[in-house]
């Protein structure tokens, strides 16, 4: 019997790109369509474009294709979480829909699981064309990562195979909010890593805004280190060496009998102290919205829509 192989593709207002995405799995995939059995799901985040009835039309003789529409935009890692949920695969393909993960890739992919290692990532050479903001907000936060939680992610991408063992591991977390990138080099499973260039979107555009990507980055963040709460205890105690040198030198000047002067000094250290207070409660909030969320346990997705979700219900490719 054929191995069976889901590819999840997470998508949100992708109309326009959708049809050449089929096109290139079709091309790829045939040639492998006898020997894997490929079932393709589409995981809608909340779309209100055209892009679930695409998915509704379309039909082909390398894949059978699946539909998961979710009530509103819940992100990008609870569409995964939904596709690895919902499909039972002896491997799992992670792609975006925009061609900027090459699928070319996946039959190199597929020999190396086969060769045994059960997550095979592909990883980025370069960023492709992004401003030079983004790629130093992308490279701030690699840095970040590495130094807070000690994970290697430069360049990683979400463009991924995984083993049937590493996502039955996955499911058994209980956690809701989840890092897929930081989750995956967290486990540790021996890797295979395959290297490609950026393409250019050519179609389309990114539903990722700037506030959304900073959103993101933080919780990311807040997922794998606690290094950020220590920073507060690092802030008081800088703040509480300050204060004795500024105490010792005030007694100083007092016992010599000079008068104690420096209007403008009190209000510069008074604004310092209320900054640090107020980042460090920051912080603080952070950590405690995220338990927040943990303890409430509501579903990390909702859905409105499921056609043919699973690799199991679907049956042969059409």
């Amino acid at each position: 019997m054929n191995k069976t192989v889901s590819v999840l593709v997470p998508v949100n207002n992708e109309e326009v790109v959708l049809p050449a995405l089929f096109a290139e799995l079709e091309r790829i995939l045939e040639p492998l369509s006898g020997k894997y059995q490929f079932h393709v799901l589409i995981l809608d985040d909340g779309s209100v474009d055209k892009t679930a009835d695409i998915v509704r039309n379309h039909a082909s003789n390398a894949y059978s294709t699946g539909l998961c529409s979710f009530t509103r935009n819940f992100g990008k890692e609870s569409a995964i979480s939904a596709g690895l949920d919902r499909c039972e695969s002896d491997a799992y393909i992670i792609i975006d829909a925009d061609l900027q993960h090459p699928p070319e890739l996946i039959p190199e992919m597929l020999m190396q699981w086969e060769s045994g290692f059960k997550l095979v990532e592909c990883v980025k050479k370069s960023r492709g064309r992004e401003s030079m903001f983004y790629k130093f907000c992308s490279q701030l936060f690699y840095q970040s990562m590495k130094s807070l939680s000690s994970l290697e992610l430069d360049n990683d991408s979400d463009y991924k195979l995984l083993d049937k063992e590493i996502v039955l591991m996955i499911r058994s977390f209980p956690e809701k909010n989840r890092f897929f990138r930081g989750l995956i080099s967290w486990m540790g499973y021996p890797t295979y890593q395959i290297p490609f260039e950026v393409p250019n979107r050519e179609q389309g555009k990114s539903s990722w805004k700037t506030w959304g990507l900073i959103k993101y980055s933080l919780s990311s963040l807040s997922s794998f280190s606690s290094a950020p709460l220590q920073l507060v205890t690092v802030i008081g105690v800088l703040m509480l060496i300050l204060s004795l040198l500024i105490g010792s030198l005030t007694l100083y000047q007092w016992a010599l009998g000079n008068a104690v002067t420096g209007f403008t000094t009190v209000i510069i250290l008074l604004l310092m102290i209320g900054s640090m207070l107020m980042i460090s409660l920051g912080l603080i909030g952070l950590y405690i919205s995220k338990i927040y969320d943990e303890v409430k346990s509501r579903p990390g997705y909702i859905v409105k829509e499921e056609l043919n979700s699973s690799a199991n219900e679907s049956g042969k490719p059409k």
